[in-house]
């Protein structure tokens, strides 16, 4: 397992500066550069990542988050493109994932805003067919396209996951693993249950991870959950951490939605902690060859 967050480097200048910063958290994933695909050519991709693999870095996942179920055919039309690129330029820089989100029939746009339609057979099969046309002819050796499941779409629970990545049917094409963002009512209590049957149906899919935790807040009138430090919500980490190492090593598994650099250390420092107490590591930083 490769640990990464908050820190990043958006040339391949920085990646020597942020160096320190890894080891003093014993990290060693980094996303790709924002906007990479946009902001660097081919031949800067390939020398970004030689650069990092030679500092003992994986370059974790890259990005596209504009929701692709757009209605607007000029919109979807340029999103489609734009994670073509984004996986193409990223499998050119060594990147282990390229993600986007299902995305939703909501006129609003928000990819994350919930519809009546996201949870349907045709929203399904319609976004089946994005997913092909963004992998069509792709030449991917390092990079695999991966969704991350969210509540307000088919995409949330592992056993319509899998039916979706069988459907698709295609080598490059897998899971972003955020196993929090699959909790739901029935397992709030059972995430050890959750965790199991996410990775009996889907560890060969997994080719990126989020790591994070969920409350419920009481005080709140109705239902309401917040993303919480690792160990003060309802995650079973140990069975969680004990299932990601059975990946293979430079899976990358990212904290996110903190604050400030506090907050990812003390997350980092827990996970350490609790990786030791079930007999697995996350592994650090190896330079690969003398650097000049």
């Amino acid at each position: 397992m490769r640990l990464g967050g908050f820190f990043s480097a958006g040339t391949r200048a920085e990646l020597d500066a942020v160096c320190g910063n890894l080891d003093i958290y014993g990290l060693s994933a980094i996303g790709a550069p924002w906007i990479f695909q946009r902001t660097m050519d081919d031949d800067a991709c390939v020398a970004y990542g030689e650069h990092a693999r030679a500092l003992g870095i994986v370059i974790g996942e890259a990005a596209m988050w504009d929701n692709l179920l757009t209605d607007d055919a000029e919109a979807r039309a340029a999103r489609i493109a734009d994670t073509r690129e984004m996986l193409r330029k990223a499998d050119l820089m060594g990147c282990r994932c390229g993600v986007t989100l299902v995305g939703t029939k909501d006129p609003g746009g928000n990819p994350l805003a919930p519809h009546r339609d996201n949870y349907t057979a045709a929203c399904t099969a319609e976004f089946r067919e994005i997913v092909l046309r963004i992998l069509d002819g792709l030449d991917l050796h390092t990079v695999r396209y991966g969704i991350e499941p969210w509540h307000n779409t088919f995409f949330y629970q592992p056993e319509e996951i899998r039916a979706f990545i069988d459907s698709v049917d295609h080598p490059a094409f897998g899971l972003h693993l955020d196993q929090m963002n699959m909790i739901d009512q029935r397992r709030y209590y059972d995430t050890t249950s959750l965790i199991d049957t996410t990775f009996d149906l889907l560890a060969e899919k997994i080719v990126s991870v989020h790591l994070k935790d969920l409350r419920c807040d009481p005080a709140h009138m109705f239902l309401k959950w917040d993303e919480v430090t690792i160990g003060t919500g309802v995650m079973d980490y140990p069975t969680f951490l004990r299932r990601l190492s059975t990946l293979p090593a430079d899976t990358p598994c990212f904290c996110e939605h903190l604050p400030e650099e506090r907050d990812y250390a003390l997350n980092f420092a827990r996970l350490h902690h609790l990786a030791a107490q079930t007999g697995v590591r996350f592994l650090r930083r190896e330079v690969a060859v003398a650097l000049s």
